[in-house]
């Protein structure tokens, strides 16, 4: 016979975003059904070696990592120019971290608080009432299942595993993320190094490659690289080959995939939610997507606690998170994605000269982003640019293209924020706002 659930809120996936809505929910009294499709022993382990702001710790309210998951800490990095000669401290304390350690203790804190988690559970439909989900249907452990709830949230990840089969006319976009806007992060683990190799964190911003700390005197040395994992590895190999030779011994290799993408302009629709890297809410300019996906988790709480409470988990009464989410970190990120493509076009003598001169990629502008996920520019600060880089420019030092695309990308990156800003405090006005969102995308 099909097994059923009864619940208040399925949870989708037991990444980090769907495990921690999980918990905070139960803690608010309310039934929780996680389902994931892989084994809770798998989690974790494609990447395994993480970094995680300390700060980020106090600021959602999670116990600090302590041994064995706690690897390292570590209180400054250092980011290089691509000739080297640039080596930019960036003073931020972060702790080096086992990832399925961690996953392992926000499952203990979730089932603590009263969440029912489920391991091997397929979703492969979805359960709807016209226009609205009730439910999900699937396999656990090979039998078919149905549950039902008045609230689902997708925390599947990148797969969407809920978001991809949703009908058209819910209002949420249900396409998958395709190859060409995705992250693929390649990782080596290497031991037995050298005397006299780096130590600590090192950011290499154009080649997005690092030398990391790893277990012990151990290394992470890793990339992010559009198209393909194959491309990525080449990418590794030659970034390696350049500045370090083949350095060690390879110890493991680790690899994983994220979305680079903007967020769906909806994350709710009648009885659902999207968080995390589903909501494609990862930092454009670093990639990583645990403590985005932590801020977007604080607000869909608060939200769905209160829709939960009145017996309303319609499109209006889940609206505040949409709202919230995209006039916060949905504006900062927007502008962000807008404009890193530009970035990333630089070229090595463009970058050298950025490095050498102060612009953009210095200490203090790494640490204000690290911190605030974007940079305040001041009328002075904006002036001191534009004539840096026209100096530039004269002098040969950087390629005029490159500015003309550099402030092409900076203006419109400026127009979609704005317009993020002024996100529809209700439905009624959401689908004006996408025709103006998607035209500026577009451009």
């Amino acid at each position: 016979m099909e097994k059923q659930f009864f619940t208040d809120v399925i949870v989708v996936g037991a990444g980090t975003a769907g495990t921690v809505f999980a918990w905070r929910m139960a803690q608010r009294g309310h039934k929780v059904l996680v389902l994931e499709e892989n084994p809770f022993s798998a989690l974790g382990k494609a990447i395994e070696i993480i970094h995680m702001e300390k700060v980020r710790f106090d600021e959602f309210d999670i116990p600090h990592p302590e041994p064995p998951e706690l690897i390292h800490t570590e209180n400054i990095g250092f980011t290089y120019s691509p000739d080297e000669i640039m080596k930019l401290p960036v003073r931020n304390t972060f702790y080096v971290v086992n990832m399925p350690l961690l996953m392992q203790r926000l499952r203990f804190y979730a089932i603590s608080a009263g969440a029912d988690l489920r391991q091997d559970a397929k979703v492969e439909e979805l359960v709807l009432e016209g226009k609205r989900i009730v439910g999900v249907k699937g396999t656990l452990n090979g039998e078919r299942f149905t549950a039902h709830a008045s609230l689902v949230v997708d925390a599947s990840g990148i797969a969407g595993a809920v978001r991809t089969k949703l009908p058209t006319d819910l209002g949420v976009e249900n396409a998958p993320v395709p190859p060409e806007k995705r992250l693929y992060v390649c990782l080596e683990l290497r031991s037995d190094l050298p005397e006299g190799s780096l130590t600590g964190s090192n950011g290499y911003m154009f080649h997005k490659a690092f030398w990391n700390k790893g277990y012990g005197d151990d290394v992470v040395l890793g990339i992010g690289q559009p198209h393909s994992y194959d491309y990525a590895w080449q990418k590794l190999r030659q970034w390696r080959e350049e500045y370090f030779g083949d350095p060690g011994r390879v110890v493991g290799h680790r690899q994983g995939v994220i979305p680079f993408t903007r967020t769906p302009f909806s994350m709710v629709g009648n009885g659902l939610m999207l968080i995390g890297d589903t909501a494609n809410q990862n930092k454009p300019f670093s990639g990583e997507g645990i403590t985005s996906g932590f801020t977007a988790v604080k607000i869909a709480v608060e939200t769905a606690d209160q829709a939960l409470k009145i017996g309303d988990t319609s499109l209006a009464a889940l609206w505040d998170y949409n709202l919230r989410y995209q006039r916060g970190q949905g504006a900062k990120f927007a502008a962000s994605l807008a404009q890193l493509p530009a970035a990333a076009e630089l070229t090595r003598k463009d970058v050298n000269y950025l490095f050498h001169k102060g612009i953009i990629f210095s200490s203090a502008d790494f640490e204000e982003l690290n911190q605030n996920f974007e940079l305040q520019m001041s009328m002075k600060k904006l002036v001191k640019i534009a004539l840096t880089l026209l100096w530039g420019v004269v002098t040969g030092q950087f390629k005029a293209a490159s500015l003309k695309k550099f402030m092409q990308a900076s203006s419109q990156a400026g127009k979609i924020k704005q317009h993020y800003l002024k996100f529809p405090e209700s439905p009624a006005q959401f689908n004006a706002w996408v025709v103006e969102a998607k035209r500026l995308w577009h451009e």
